[in-house]
């Protein structure tokens, strides 16, 4: 019966196991900037780019993510991200004595996330039908909130008591099995071949991108004047802004901002979802120095905080995706987006004295909210699409 049951999710498993080994070292490395910092003798601001260029190359890679769809299909396009993903990580165990391969190698990190993410939770409902599709993202949320549990504490007790290529080579059977089971249950999906590659999209895009992003990251630096900053993003918005206006007029742009203007429901999700994941980047980033800087914890400690966040993240995923299957009020979603929003004030006003159990319950609160507001979002969307834009709309609202 049980081989039954793990036969008939193969599906699930298979994208849920690439998708894990990913958060499960972003997790870790999240954790890991103070101790980067000190182990590379870098600044905060060099170390920060250790996270900065993992979200960069997704970024980047998400929306040309469609385009790689058009020409290999969705299943091959995944099982490239999971190649990029085992590939690096095997060269990061190698050479992570180096800072440089380091970056490198977390750039081509964020590069595989760009690929696997808009894809998994189309894959998934490629497999299952309408009626279950809430449960089935609760599920896959729910069992992929085990790597944030066990990142940020696993990455603690790495550097505390063991090696740091342990991280990278833990990728490998992951991505391996991950593989195995994409390669053998999920189905081909024959490539469209519509789209065509446009040099000049591309270099407003990465252009854009990257202006955005190097302006972003310069702010916090005391070495640079406030006007460069300043200057990045507003050169970064304005071609931004140009390349989605070229592309408006192509017949097959590389995305299609036209679905936000054929329904209410999927630019409603993706402004939350936007909103959300700006947040929750930020809090990534903060989290981890709040507690080793400012409350003097160790990494193991600090990682451990994550865990009741990660378990109440798995279990309101599940109930979130059980009420919408069950067609009930989508109240709840409004109740987890409040719960986050206290959370964070709430560490932003925290006394040095503030007791383990209070920052437990914080987190468990953050974990409550994420569960039923992040993934129900993403759903939700997506289920207002047609089959064929699908991949295209988890790019956007990714």
């Amino acid at each position: 019966m049980k081989l039954s049951i793990l036969k008939g999710h193969a599906v699930l498993w298979a994208i849920l196991t690439g998708a894990f080994a990913l958060v499960l070292t972003n997790s870790a490395f999240n954790l890991l900037l103070p101790y980067f910092v000190q182990h590379y003798d870098i600044s905060t601001t060099a170390g920060g780019w250790i996270i900065v260029l993992y979200m960069l190359a997704m970024t980047l890679t998400m929306p040309m993510a469609s385009l790689i769809v058009d020409r290999l299909g969705r299943k091959q396009t995944y099982m490239l991200g999971i190649c990029l993903y085992g590939i690096f990580s095997i060269i990061g165990a190698l050479f992570h004595a180096y800072f440089e391969v380091l970056l490198i190698v977390r750039f081509m990190h964020g590069v595989a996330a760009g690929l696997m993410i808009p894809l998994s939770l189309v894959l998934l409902f490629d497999y299952y039908g309408m009626e279950v599709r809430g449960r089935i993202t609760g599920a896959w949320g729910m069992l992929l909130m085990l790597a944030p549990t066990a990142g940020p504490t696993l990455g603690g007790f790495i550097i505390e008591y063991g090696r740091l290529e342990y991280l990278f080579w833990l990728n490998v059977p992951f991505a391996v099995f991950s593989l195995i089971l994409c390669g053998s249950y999920i189905q081909v999906y024959l490539p469209a071949r519509r789209k065509r590659w446009h040099l000049s999209s591309m270099v407003l895009l990465i252009g854009g991108i990257g202006a955005l992003s190097l302006g972003l990251q310069l702010y916090a630096s005391p070495i640079v004047g406030s006007g460069v900053p300043w200057s990045l993003m507003a050169v970064g918005i304005a071609l931004l802004i140009r390349f989605i206006q070229t592309e408006n007029r192509r017949k097959e742009p590389l995305i299609r901002y036209q679905l936000l203007r054929r329904n209410r429901v999927f630019p409603l999700t993706v402004l939350i979802s936007t909103i959300q994941d700006c947040v929750m980047f930020g809090v990534i980033f903060a989290l981890p120095l709040l507690f080793q800087d400012v409350f003097h914890m160790s990494p193991a400690l600090s990682g451990a905080l994550f865990i009741p966040l990660s378990i109440c993240t798995s279990l309101f995923m599940w109930i979130g995706g059980s009420l919408m299957d069950r067609g009930r009020s989508l109240q709840f979603i409004a109740w987890g987006t409040a719960l986050v929003a206290f959370s964070i004030v709430s560490f932003a006003f925290l006394p040095l004295n503030t007791s383990l159990i209070i920052l437990v319950m914080l987190m468990a609160c953050r974990g409550m909210g994420v569960g039923l507001s992040g993934m129900s979002i993403s759903a939700l969307g997506l289920q207002a699409l047609s089959e064929e834009d699908m991949h295209e709309g988890s790019a956007l609202s990714v």
